[in-house]
């Protein structure tokens, strides 16, 4: 029997699925005394191992009572007010890493699909990046960066990418056959690929 599609072979849900975010930040500029809203797409990931990182560093500041947490109402479960965001923003404040418990009481099966409904509430209201870091039960652990990077006790994500630092190979021109076109040395003439 071959299956219908790829998606029902794999039956684990990814687990960077909701690190890959863009977020929007918004932005006022002044143009001949008129206000207009622009828009700038800007790009926040948080790779398997940075979540990782962050999972360890939750449960170590759980172990030391040091991690904040938030309990949902049962009527707040499913959907969360305006003071409710207020107040898990407050604790954003304090701390990037929060625990918010309650999450969808209702319904075991709908936790992970609430969990990344309240990341994306979250981070569209406070204008943030927010990532779901760990799912335990009813509770999630939320990472949430801070835009001061000098300031104390703040996380460091640790990853090895620097802009510029990959250059693309230079590979061999082709004509319309597939043929390599040599130059007038016999060499094959190379160019890197703009794509």
């Amino acid at each position: 029997m071959v299956p219908s599609s790829p998606a029902s072979t794999n039956h684990q849900p990814q687990p960077h699925r909701a690190a890959h975010r863009a977020s929007t930040l918004r932005q006022f500029a002044n143009d001949d005394e008129e206000i207009d809203e622009e828009y700038e797409l800007v790009e926040f990931f948080v790779s398997p191992e940075q979540i990782s990182m962050l999972r360890k560093e939750a449960s170590k500041r759980d172990r030391r009572k040091k991690l904040s947490k938030f309990f949902l109402s049962a009527e707040e479960s499913k959907a969360i007010s305006q003071e409710t965001i207020e107040e898990i923003n407050n604790l954003f404040d304090g701390s990037e890493l929060i625990e918010v418990r309650g999450v969808s009481k209702d319904s075991k099966k709908q936790v992970f699909d609430a969990a990344h409904g309240l990341a994306t509430t979250l981070e569209d209201a406070i204008e943030k990046p927010v990532v779901v870091v760990d799912i335990k039960g009813f509770a999630v652990k939320l990472y949430c960066p801070w835009d001061d990077e000098e300031r104390e006790g703040r996380i460091q994500l640790r990853t090895s990418y620097k802009p510029g630092q990959w250059m693309r190979k230079a590979k061999p021109i082709r004509d319309n056959r597939g043929q390599i076109i040599t130059g007038e040395d016999g060499k094959s003439i190379k160019e890197i690929p703009e794509y």
